[in-house]
């Protein structure tokens, strides 16, 4: 009978185990940051949906109260009120719903990019010309700054890089006044293009703008204006399409003067 091998215990230098040591406490501190943000994400998002939830809930207590007291003896003027809050709040839910089931779907790998070969200058052409028509941004100025002789082409989900521009378009809209200009522009550098969306409006404090593309991240209430609906899942969902494409996003801001964002593609 052949005698058994002995187990021998494979020997690791220490410079492996320390390295290895390393990659597993990086590994251990980046779950715990996911975690904390996750927790974070949920707290906000907890508190997002209270508020109309509250507003809708005592609307309907009203009306309810009404109808028991009076049989329903409500003004049209106040049934009228109570209707638009309720709508109101309801568009609300639905946003911060609707871009929270996006910005999931995106993170967990649920929507797969259908990628085409684009060439991105007729691509942000095609969406200023129907920006121009929109009489969301009537009361601003659209510019558009794109080089007549441009043959770069990149590599993108139309669909979803088109959301990117809504959101950029979007947030440029909202934190700008009747009569500002918003552009929308690219260039090439080297293997890359970079295309921006860069407007005159309010601009965003230096200490905030490392900060703005984070899920966990709160616009100020004295900075939001009044009886925009969002979710402030935006600038959040544009990182993570653009991340999906290999691509970097930023933005360059001063206070008062406005704020340009950047999304930098990979020529293919």
């Amino acid at each position: 009978m052949a005698d058994k091998k002995r187990f021998e215990q494979p020997k690791v230098d220490s410079d492996t185990v320390a390295e290895l040591s390393k990659k597993l406490l990086e590994a251990n501190a980046k779950l715990k940051e996911a975690e904390l943000e996750r927790k974070l994400m949920l707290e906000n998002i907890s508190h997002d949906l209270r508020a109309p939830l509250t507003a809708i809930r005592s609307a309907i207590d009203y009306l309810k109260a009404k109808d028991e007291k009076e049989g329903l003896t409500v003004s049209s003027k106040d049934l009228s009120d109570m209707l638009r809050l309720i709508d109101n709040r309801a568009l609300t839910l639905e946003v911060l719903v609707q871009d929270l089931f996006y910005l999931t779907s995106i993170e967990s790998g649920r929507e797969e990019l259908k990628l085409q070969r684009v060439p991105i200058g007729q691509f942000l052409e095609e969406y200023f010309f129907a920006a121009q028509i929109d009489e969301r941004y009537s009361g601003r100025n659209l510019l558009l700054e794109i080089p007549e002789d441009d043959d770069s082409f990149v590599s993108i989900d139309i669909g979803k890089m088109s959301r990117v521009l809504d959101n950029l378009f979007t947030n440029a809209r909202k934190y700008s006044e009747d009569g500002s200009d918003i552009t929308l522009g690219m260039g090439r550098y080297g293997d890359n293009v970079r295309f921006f969306v860069r407007d005159t409006g309010a601009g965003i404090p230096k200490e905030e703008v490392s900060h703005i593309f984070e899920r966990t991240y709160r616009v100020s209430k004295s900075r939001t204006p009044e009886g925009e609906t969002s979710s402030g899942l935006g600038l959040s969902i544009v990182k993570s399409i653009v991340d999906q494409h290999g691509g970097r996003v930023w933005c360059e801001s001063n206070l008062g003067e406005g704020s340009c964002f950047f999304v930098e593609l990979p020529v293919v």
